[in-house]
């Protein structure tokens, strides 16, 4: 399963419950004056191969009835969209 990893720019982080063994800490770049968090995740091997063959990413958004608007892309993909929004973090 791809697991959430902290990185460079990141500036905010969404604690998990204390009570949730299968939820981690989630480190975003959070956009100050804008509607933006920034997560990164990391593949593992056999998801990047998948990936590499199919060309398809799933999108599971745990938030009920209600779903955000999300955007998935390359680090270069997303600081580009961000940007249209207020500032993007320092990269690494």
């Amino acid at each position: 399963m791809a697991y959430a990893v902290d990185f460079a720019g990141s500036n905010f982080t969404f604690k998990a419950p204390e009570d949730r063994a299968d939820v981690s800490d989630l480190h975003t770049f959070r956009q100050r004056g804008g509607p933006c968090n920034v997560s990164c995740w990391q593949l593992t091997p056999d998801e990047i191969e998948e990936v590499n063959r199919t060309g398809r990413i799933f999108l599971s958004v745990m938030s009920g009835m209600t779903f955000y608007p999300v955007f998935l892309g390359s680090e270069a993909r997303v600081r580009s969209v961000v940007v249209d929004y207020g500032p993007v973090w320092e990269r690494g």
